[in-house]
């Protein structure tokens, strides 16, 4: 059972959320209930849960507050409930892996989306562990989960990056670079959206574009070309794309860099 700790400074919402959500349904059980952030923070070394649900205000230590004191002593996941629709909460919460923020009234239908992808993800987590644990006889410390998931987060992203940069000219999705890492492609594209802020799909773009202009400035390729050499099967989609990104069609900007180069070598 996925362990589930409420920390709520609000009684009511704090026992609405404990009695009236199913949360059998879920594969998970509360474990504990704590009234303000630092309880909270004493509660989550103790009972080491896999999803912390915590309201941002609270008495002695903020939501957000509890979340930075944990970052390095703890690996779980928290959910953030606030009655503050500010932008600057949400961006924070995001920057320290919260899974989810969801605006007070909780509307049960979001609550259950926001719970179901934070479960999944923690059972990959766990999934990770348990092979890592396997392979290398040993158990991990909660200290170490904090420090290591996010190295091997990094990896997992670095590597992609580097399939994508070597290989952007092929038919690339997002599943068969995440069924290369072995990992599955919703675990990869929120890995690409947490810590790039852009989607594997984005960056794969990017990729294909940068291509893109060198062949442009470098080579005699038409244009449809071009787009078959990194990686658009329609050579229009690919002028729409290039044109939303650099602003210019293709040929425009061929023949503008080349009456820039003309200009240059006619003044040497």
């Amino acid at each position: 059972m996925i362990k589930v700790l409420l920390v709520e400074d609000e009684d009511l919402i704090r026992q609405g959320l404990k009695l009236t959500t199913t949360w059998s349904d879920f594969g998970s059980e509360i474990i504990g209930e704590a009234a303000d952030g630092e309880e909270g923070r004493e509660m989550i070394l103790r009972l080491k849960p896999d999803l912390v649900i915590t309201d941002i205000k609270m008495p002695k230590l903020s939501g957000l507050e509890m979340i930075e004191s944990l970052q390095d002593e703890i690996s779980c996941e928290y959910i953030i409930l606030s009655g503050y629709d500010e932008f600057a909460y949400a961006k924070r919460a995001m920057r320290m892996g919260v899974r989810g923020y969801l605006l007070k009234p909780i509307d049960d239908k979001e609550l259950e989306e926001v719970m179901s992808s934070t479960i999944k993800s923690i059972r990959e987590k766990q999934a990770v562990y348990k092979s890592l644990s396997e392979k290398l006889g040993k158990e991990f410390t909660e200290e170490q989960k904090a420090v290591d998931f996010g190295n091997l987060q990094d990896k997992y992203l670095a590597r992609a990056c580097e399939i994508i940069h070597s290989r952007y000219q092929e038919d690339l999705t997002l599943r068969n670079v995440a069924d290369e890492l072995n990992i599955s492609d919703s675990y990869l594209g929120k890995l690409f959206k947490t810590k790039t802020s852009y989607t594997f799909l984005e960056v794969l773009t990017l990729y294909r574009i940068k291509g893109a202009v060198d062949l442009l400035k470098n080579s005699d390729l038409k244009v449809y070309e071009i787009a078959y050499a990194i990686g658009y099967g329609d050579a229009k989609y690919f002028s729409k794309v290039f044109r939303k990104i650099v602003g210019i069609k293709p040929m425009e900007f061929k023949n503008g860099y080349q009456l820039t180069q003309n200009h240059i070598l006619n003044r040497l």
